[in-house]
């Protein structure tokens, strides 16, 4: 984790934090929330931390710390028994420390994880717009080195790609806030290159540009995987709306970055950009689990790569 984005500690009241986390994991959170101070010392008990220095808070509770030992770790917390850090824990394992950080422990059930912290911790995004090329280069390589061959007990992509249909079906008509049949054209095209796609492998499911930071012992690193089987193809789908202050620029650059990874990569360029459509619009309809009005900067980049 990048020491750069710590904040003050005692943050656990954080309003929009609190918004968040109610967003995705309903009411079930809301104890977990109101005690979060009791289980942020139970766990800095337990593993033997130091003084904890958080970081800017999105749906956990994450904190940079060094434990007794002299050991730089992060410590991850969610509401007990949250899916998300149960595949996270899963996908770490493994990938066991090969072009990711490193699971150094975990309690699932109890949502905590103990993670090694990458440092200096500087963040790939930092590079973007102006080293875009090489940004992608680098986002390939990491994708090569934590690529495996599927693991059990892991989300599908075919499960992703039921949300457009679960989404359409809440939404008839002119009562989808999405533009006019786009969500029927991302799911056909989901199915169709879930129809043609080579044998499931490990994914990281959300690598983009904030999620890969620089060790100064050992290169490029991989964060925060979602952890997922699927088409090796779709691993670079969500970076091409990323990093997210790019704005309205992602979608210029968005087929620029398609040409780039296929180069990188092998892959072929249609596949990786079906596939980026087809996230855009799956975002575009995550995003309106906390907002009623989608993210148009995303929506730009399905439409650049609608075709």
């Amino acid at each position: 984790m990048c020491q750069d984005r710590s904040v003050p500690f005692g943050d656990t009241d954080d309003h929009a934090f609190h918004k968040r986390v109610l967003a995705v994991h309903r009411l079930g959170a809301r104890a977990w929330l109101e005690d979060l101070p009791r289980f942020v010392e139970r766990w800095r008990g337990y593993w033997a931390l130091g003084p904890l220095r958080p970081y800017s808070l999105s749906y956990h509770w994450v904190a940079a710390a060094d434990r007794d030992d002299g050991t730089s770790c992060v410590l991850k917390l969610a509401p007990p028994g949250t899916p998300e850090l149960v595949f996270e824990a899963r996908w770490l394992r493994r990938a066991g420390g090969c072009g990711a950080a490193a699971l150094l422990d975990a309690d699932t059930d109890n949502g905590a994880l103990l993670l090694e912290r990458v440092e200096p911790g500087w963040p790939l995004a930092m590079i973007v717009p102006e080293r875009d090329d090489e940004a992608c280069e680098v986002i390939a390589t990491v994708a090569a080195a934590v690529r495996r061959p599927a693991a059990a007990g892991l989300p599908t992509l075919t499960e992703r790609v039921t949300d457009l249909t679960r989404h359409r079906g809440a939404h008839p008509g002119d009562r989808d806030p999405l533009p006019l049949g786009m969500v029927t054209e991302a799911e056909h095209l989901g199915g169709e290159l879930l129809r043609t796609a080579p044998p499931n492998m490990l994914l990281h499911g959300d690598l983009h540009h904030d999620n890969i930071l620089w060790s100064g012992n050992r290169g490029w690193l991989a964060i925060d995987p979602h952890g997922l089987v699927g088409d090796p193809a779709y691993e670079f789908a969500p970076l091409l709306y990323n990093p997210l202050p790019l704005g309205p620029t992602a979608a210029v650059l968005a087929r620029r970055r398609c040409r780039r990874l296929a180069v990188a990569t092998g892959i072929p360029e249609e596949r990786i950009r079906g596939w980026g459509f087809v996230q855009a619009v799956l975002s575009a309809v995550w995003s309106l689990d906390e907002d009623l009005i989608p993210d148009r900067h995303v929506l730009a980049v399905a439409e650049r790569l609608r075709d």
